[in-house]
C-alpha cells in the first residue's frame, strides 16, 4: 500500500548547493514521498521524479521565513499526511527513512538525540517563562535541531513553540524541549543517536563514532547504519574551520595522531558524498581554490 508521507523543508536561494544535494539523495533512494519546500527568495528548483508542494513566504528576514515559518507550515500541512518529517535544509540521506515515517504515524515522534545532557536551571525557566517543578531540572532525552518525524496528532508542540512569546532567536530549540516536556511530547518520543541521525556537535567526526566506509557501505564507527548528515558542506567558511575546530576537541580531550587520522578520513568521506549528490567538484566552484585541492583526497584544505 503506497504511504502518504511528507518531508517539510525551508530554504533561501543561498542554501541552493545543499538543497540540490537533499533532493538528489532523496531520488538516489527512490524517495516518492511529497517534498513540501518552503520558499524564501529560492529560484527554481532541481528537477526531480517525486512530488514536490512549493509553499512561499513573504517578508524581509531570511530567519523568520524559513527557520520561524517551518513550524506553522508543518502544522498547517501535517493534517494532509499520515507523517511528516521537519527537516533543515543542509541535510542529505544515506539510507530510506521509511520505518520513521510508519513509527510517527502510529503517534509517536522520531527524531535524534543532543547528545548531551543539559541542565534546564531556573535560569534558562525564568527566560522561558516555564516552571519545571524544580530549581534543577537535568534532562537527558533531548532532540537536536531536526529531523523530526511526527504526525498531526502532535504537531500542536510546534504551533506552541511559532505562537509563543520571541526570546532572543525563534529557532530555539531548547525552548521546543521545555514546551515538549509540559506537553507529555517526550513520552511518546524515541530519540536516536546522534551520529546515525544528524551528526549534531559533530558526532559524525568524533574518532569513536567517525563514520568510516566498508565494503562499499558509509557507516559510523560503531559499525551502524548512518540515516541522515547534517552540515554546511557546500560552504567554504564552515568547511574550512571545521578541521581547526575538531583539532581544538582532539586536544582538549587528549586524542592523538590516530584520532585525527579517523576525523580527517569522515571529513574526506561525507564531503565526497555531498560533492556527488550535488553534481560533480564543478558544481562547487571553491573546490577549485588552490587551498582547498586536496579536501576531497584528503579531508583538509593546504
Amino acid at each position: 500500500m503506497e504511504r502518504n508521507f511528507a518531508f517539510v523543508v525551508p530554504a533561501s536561494e543561498n542554501y541552493r548547493p545543499a538543497i540540490t544535494a537533499m533532493f538528489n539523495s532523496l531520488e538516489k533512494l527512490g524517495n516518492k514521498y511529497t517534498v513540501v519546500f518552503i520558499s524564501f527568495r529560492f529560484g527554481e528548483l532541481p528537477k526531480v521524479s517525486f512530488p514536490v508542494e512549493r509553499i512561499e513566504v513573504d517578508g524581509e528576514c531570511q530567519v523568520r521565513g524559513t527557520a520561524i515559518e517551518r513550524f506553522n507550515v508543518a502544522a498547517q500541512v501535517a493534517p494532509k499526511y499520515e507523517a511528516i518529517c521537519l527537516l533543515d535544509a543542509d541535510m542529505f540521506f544515506l539510507n530510506p527513512v521509511d520505518l520513521f515515517f510508519d513509527i510517527a504515524s502510529h503517534g509517536f515522534i522520531v527524531t535524534g538525540s543532543d547528545g548531551m545532557v543539559i541542565d534546564f536551571n531556573r535560569d534558562y525557566q525564568e527566560r522561558y517563562s516555564i516552571d519545571m517543578g524544580s530549581d534543577s531540572f537535568v534532562y537527558m532525552k533531548l532532540h537536536t535541531t531536526a529531523p523530526i518525524f511526527i504526525s498531526h496528532e502532535n504537531t500542536d508542540w510546534f504551533e506552541a513553540l511559532y505562537n509563543a512569546r520571541r526570546i532572543d532567536g525563534w529557532d530555539d530549540f531548547l525552548y521546543l524541549n521545555l514546551l515538549g516536556v509540559q506537553m507529555g511530547k517526550d513520552k511518546k518520543m524515541l530519540c536516536m543517536a546522534p551520529y546515525k541521525f544528524s551528526g549534531i556537535h559533530h558526532w559524525q567526526l568524533k574518532p569513536a563514532t567517525a563514520v568510516f566506509e566498508k565494503g562499499g557501505i558509509i557507516m559510523t564507527g560503531t559499525e551502524e547504519e548512518i540515516f541522515i548528515v547534517h552540515g554546511k558542506y557546500f560552504d567554504k567558511g564552515w568547511m574550512k574551520d571545521l578541521m581547526p575546530t575538531m583539532e581544538r576537541y582532539l586536544r582538549d580531550e587528549q586524542i592523538g595522531e590516530r584520532g585525527e587520522l579517523f576525523v580527517r578520513n569522515a571529513i574526506r568521506i561525507l564531503m565526497n558524498k555531498f560533492v556527488e549528490f550535488l553534481g560533480g567538484p564543478e558544481c562547487l566552484p571553491w573546490l577549485q581554490d588552490e587551498d582547498a585541492r586536496e579536501l576531497l583526497s584528503t579531508g583538509s584544505f593546504v
